[in-house]
């Protein structure tokens, strides 16, 4: 690391901080995984089913009145944009789905 880039290290983190970052530099990195390395999609589809089934068999308290009404509109506006959801790959739909499962979790259970 050049003079500049230790004075200003020496400004921003105190002794124990620069220490423990140059330790970090020092170890061997991991290797990361090859950029082709595709996942094993069945064991991830049954994880993300089974999570599915899970959270939509909890009672929601706070659940809104006109719920069946909710849903029905849900379905009608889904079985519309069907086609939209065909033009995805099958890694984008799994990441789609993933990401809609951790925005609708509840904040407290969403780590």
């Amino acid at each position: 690391m050049s003079k500049i880039g230790k004075a200003f290290l020496s400004l921003i983190l105190d002794k124990k901080a620069r220490e423990a970052l140059k330790i970090a530099a020092q170890q061997p990195k991991p290797t990361p995984a090859p950029r082709n390395f595709v996942p094993p999609q069945p064991s991830l589809n049954k994880q993300l089913h089974t999570k599915l089934e899970a959270a939509q068999s909890r009672p929601r308290p706070n659940a809104a009145p006109n719920r069946q009404q909710l849903i029905q509109n849900a379905m009608r506006v889904r079985s519309s944009k069907q086609d939209v959801l065909q033009e995805l790959s099958q890694e984008q739909r799994l990441k789609l789905q993933v990401m809609a499962m951790k925005a609708m979790m509840p904040k407290d259970q969403s780590r």
